[in-house]
């Protein structure tokens, strides 16, 4: 017969030569850092204030980063942020910011204290993680969010 039965099917999968790609999860950097080396994107592991692990990221000219929660001892995270931070001086309404935040389902914008204007996304990816390829599209989701803020701000 020239169908593989399901249990053989499943077996060649268990087997090396045929292993699925990993689920993105947010642990340590290491499985988010792998994407990135993957995709070519030029990347920095570095660690936050506290010892968190972060990511420096410059996915096709979008500079960010990548900031990791709900850690255990600086390990064993369950959740990113991207995070895009833009020295404005306080030139950026918050009226406006509070607008787009009306009118867009994701991201978040605000000013921050210094009158930066700033972007974020939260991502929870508990203990499983996310599939590369809805990683991929959710960095895609960001990109389109910070292209149409920093069009906001006028940067």
């Amino acid at each position: 017969m020239k169908y593989l039965s399901l249990v053989t099917a499943a077996a060649l999968f268990a087997l090396p030569g045929f292993a699925q790609a990993q689920n993105i999860v947010a642990k340590n950097a290491t499985s988010i850092a792998n994407f990135f080396d993957e995709e070519g994107v030029a990347f920095e592991v570095t660690t936050d204030d506290v010892g968190d692990p972060k990511i420096k990221v410059d996915y096709y000219g979008n500079d960010f980063s990548i900031y990791f929660y709900g850690c255990t001892d600086n390990t064993n995270c369950d959740a990113i942020q991207f995070f895009s931070g833009y020295q404005t001086d306080g030139g950026v309404r918050l009226s406006k910011v509070n607008e787009w935040n009306t009118e867009n389902r994701f991201g978040r914008a605000y000013i921050s204290e210094e009158g930066s204007a700033r972007i974020e996304f939260d991502i929870y990816l508990g203990n499983d993680g996310m599939d590369p390829d809805d990683f991929a599209e959710t960095l895609g989701i960001w990109s389109r969010i910070v292209q149409d803020f920093e069009t906001l701000i006028d940067w």
